[in-house]
Formats: C-alpha cells, sequence, structure tokens
C-alpha cells in the first residue's frame, strides 16, 4: 500500500478540475458512456457536474504528491429521486444516450426499494467513481471507497449506496461486503424491438446495485 497516497474531500473551487478528469477517465471508458454510441457530454452537462460537487460537499479525491489519480463524486438521494430519473428520461427521449442510462438508473434504484428496505428516507449515494487508467490495479477504487464510508458516517448517513454498470467496480463492493440489492444484466435490457440497448464489452455484463448500512 503506497502511503503517499492522500484521499480528502473536494473543495468547490476544484470542481472544474474534477470533471475534466471525468470526462478523460471515467465517461471516455465507463461501460454504458462508451459503448455505441458514446455518451458525449455538453457544456451543460459538465456545469450540472460541477455545480453537484460545489453544493453537496461530500464527494471526495486521492492524489499522489499533486496529481489526482481518484475521484469519487456523492450526492444525498431521496425517494423523489427515483421518479426524477424518469422525468429526466422522458425529456431527454428514448433514442437519446443520456436518456437510457437515467431510465435504466430509474429502474433498478426502484427495483432496489432501498429506503423501503432499509427504513430510511435518505441516503447518501456514490453515482461516478474513477480512477486514472494509468493508475489501475493498485487498489485505489477500494481505499477511495472506504474512506467515503467512513466519512458517511461522520456525517450521520446511516445508509450508503452506489450503481455498477463496471465489473471491477462491482468487485470492489463485494469486497467491502456491501449488498448486492439488484442486478440487471445488460443482454436482457432491451428496446421495444427486442434489441439490446447497451452492448458494453466484456467483462462488463450488467447493472448491480450495491448498498451498506453504516
Amino acid at each position: 500500500m503506497d502511503g503517499t497516497l492522500e484521499i480528502r474531500v473536494i473543495q468547490p473551487e476544484e470542481a472544474h478540475k474534477i470533471v475534466k478528469f471525468l470526462v478523460e477517465n471515467f465517461f471516455a471508458h465507463a461501460p454504458l458512456s462508451s459503448c455505441h454510441p458514446k455518451n458525449v457530454l455538453t457544456a451543460e452537462d459538465e456545469a450540472k457536474l460541477c455545480k453537484c460537487i460545489e453544493i453537496y460537499g461530500c464527494s471526495i479525491m486521492a492524489l499522489e504528491g499533486d496529481e489526482l489519480v481518484g475521484v469519487c463524486v456523492a450526492l444525498p438521494k431521496n425517494r423523489s429521486s427515483i421518479d426524477e430519473y424518469f422525468q429526466q428520461a422522458d425529456e431527454l427521449g428514448k433514442d437519446n444516450k443520456n436518456g437510457q442510462i437515467l431510465r435504466l438508473l430509474g429502474e433498478v434504484n426502484r427495483d432496489a426499494g432501498i429506503f423501503d428496505r432499509y427504513g430510511v428516507e435518505e441516503i447518501l449515494y456514490l453515482f461516478l467513481a474513477s480512477v486514472a487508467t494509468s493508475h489501475g490495479g493498485r487498489n485505489i477504487a477500494t481505499r477511495m471507497t472506504q474512506e467515503w464510508m467512513r466519512l458517511g458516517k461522520l456525517w450521520n448517513y446511516q445508509v450508503l449506496s452506489m450503481d455498477c454498470s463496471s465489473y471491477y467496480c462491482a468487485r470492489v463492493c463485494e469486497r467491502l461486503g456491501m449488498e448486492c440489492l439488484n442486478t440487471v444484466l445488460f443482454d436482457e435490457y432491451r428496446d421495444d424491438s427486442g434489441n439490446p440497448i447497451f452492448k458494453p464489452a466484456l467483462p462488463h455484463v450488467a447493472m448491480k446495485t450495491f448498498a451498506q448500512r453504516l
């Protein structure tokens, strides 16, 4: 374990740097965003992501010296967020890639039933986790998630949750003992014509929802 790795909360003035990192390291490689057709962030999308980081103050990053090597973007989420997924998906349309991702997230969160399952009205939700492609295989994602869990407890959240479209992200959750609430196989998630909507490269085969009571 490399003792030089620093993991800390992202400050509002660092948000634009974080979004740039995510464009290069998350959206370019994440299973759903990168599979055909690619999901390209608009300036409006980037502005919303910046605002999320600035407002909620519960996102973290990993630094090695001055180099940014990992990011976890999180926010509080309540029951109404599930309806918001579907509303945003409807606004974008069924053929819009981002809309398709939002609809899938709405369906997996609805079916996971996390709020009833844990008897809470609000959770801390990790929705983007990324490690620099040049720093893979060093357990940075695991170490960031462990720190995020520690901070979530300090912030008085009772439950943490994350949706994993990545096989590697799901492995991190499994190693940390998080509970898998729902699994949607991409090959079985199809459009009205019976064709799979998402065809990410192996080993990414499913969207899984994980949760942890603190």
